[in-house]
């Protein structure tokens, strides 16, 4: 045996933790410096011959390679990365708002200042004017903005509640 393998198997074996390492402890230091051992450590076996060197170059590519294959199928890897939701839980922000405008609907959600709106069965987010708006209130549509659509509460809309109130308590 040669006398610096040991240095070699121990500076690979170093390279090989600090990689490992580094996907719990992300930043990039210790990738770094694992990947410099390992590369120190297979330069080093070229000291020892050519056939050490070519060795450990093999079987670092060959630990590289078993590594990352472990690492792809592990629960641990899918804990750590995100994955595709899918279209499904994806919406797209609505185009063509702008035919909406003057529209009245009903607050589906108290608007602090945002929330929905239901119009014609067509759910909308909006933006309230400048005031807390409750939930079950008559809003209108005053202003459409790209995808922001300001809503107001309508003057009109409080008397003619009270005069529909007022008629039926008149008819009954």
């Amino acid at each position: 045996m040669p006398d610096g393998l040991l240095s070699v198997i121990g500076l690979l074996a170093v390279g090989y933790i600090l990689l490992l390492m580094e996907i719990f402890v992300p930043g990039g230091i210790l990738g770094i410096l694992g990947l410099i051992a390992v590369a120190y450590g297979c330069y080093a076996a070229f000291d020892l011959g050519t056939l050490w060197g070519m060795a450990a170059v093999t079987i670092s590519l060959v630990l590289t390679a078993i590594t990352i294959r472990i690492l792809v199928k592990s629960r641990i890897t899918r804990k750590l990365v995100l994955e595709n939701q899918g279209a499904e839980t994806w919406k797209a922000a609505e185009q063509g708002l702008g035919d909406l405008l003057g529209r009245r609907g009903t607050t589906l959600t108290p608007l602090r200042p945002s929330g929905l709106i239901e119009i014609d069965d067509r759910r909308i987010d909006v933006v309230a004017d400048s005031e807390f708006i409750e939930s079950g209130v008559e809003v209108q549509i005053c202003e459409v903005e790209g995808n922001r659509v300001l809503v107001e509460v309508p003057e009109a809309s409080e008397p003619i509640q009270k005069e529909i109130s007022e008629e039926s308590e008149i008819t009954a």
